[in-house]
Formats: C-alpha cells, structure tokens, sequence
C-alpha cells in the first residue's frame, strides 16, 4: 500500500489532502485504486475501491461484481473515513475475488489475483517517511518468487 499525503498547520485555512491509496499484490499484475469522497464512485461511503464488471465476484455469493458494488475498504467501520486523517494502522476489508486470477496464455499470462477476502478486516501498519527520504522507497518485490511452478 502507498500513498502520498500533504499535511499543514491547523491555522492554515486548507485542510490535509492525500493521493488515492494504491494497492499491490506480489506476482500479481492487478493495482487497486482505494479512494474517499465523491472520487471513489457509487459503490458507498469512506475509502474504497468498487469492483469491476467481469472481473470481480461478491466474495459471499459469487455474484458478478457491478461498478456499485464495494471490493476493498479501508476503515469500513468509519464511513467518513478519509486518507489524509489515517495514522498508524488500518484496517482492509476485501469483499470480492477475482472472476479469474490469470488472463492469457503461457508466456503471455498475466496473473490478476489479489487478496483473499475475508468477513474479517486485515490489520496493517503504515508508517510516514518524509518525501524524496531513503525511507520513503517502496520496497522491491521478488519476482524470482512469481516464477516458482
């Protein structure tokens, strides 16, 4: 998960704003885009991720997944939730599976899968790194991993 966010002074009269939290798995070539506010579109409130017709199912009854349906959230107990105000941990619930985890065929494979979904919450600690420090690198994924059959 990564995120950019600008923090200022509380007499300042513009408030914290941040990027849309961008998720990626390892060996995975999906990227999901979790936003607040009116950005996220009609799948609820809070921060979020809405699914994707013919790409996700409803995790709890393999429905397709329509663009209202709600696929990932982050503080999904708190629907005025905002990227900006979160602060040292959060919480993912993911409420949708991938409709199939590969598209395409042998070198041209592209793996999709994502998360598993769960009725429980993951737990996740974030941490803040001033922009352009050493901290603030992504760490690199292992591909060598992605290759094992």
């Amino acid at each position: 998960m990564f995120w950019q966010s600008a923090e200022y002074p509380e007499w300042w009269f513009a408030g914290d704003k941040a990027t849309s939290v961008k998720l990626e798995t390892q060996c995975s070539d999906r990227v999901w885009r979790l936003r607040d506010g009116n950005e996220a579109g009609g799948c609820g409130t809070g921060i979020r991720a809405c699914g994707e017709p013919g790409k996700d199912l409803v995790a709890g009854t393999g429905q397709p997944a329509t663009g209202s349906t709600r696929c990932m959230s982050i503080n999904p107990a708190d629907p005025e939730a905002r990227i900006a105000e979160v602060d040292g941990k959060l919480e993912l619930l993911v409420s949708c599976t991938p409709a199939a985890v590969t598209e395409g065929e042998g070198d041209d494979a592209v793996n999709l899968d994502y998360l598993r979904a769960s009725s429980v919450p993951y737990t996740v600690y974030v941490r803040k790194a001033p922009r352009g420090s050493m901290r603030a690198r992504l760490p690199e994924f292992d591909e060598s991993v992605c290759d094992a059959e």
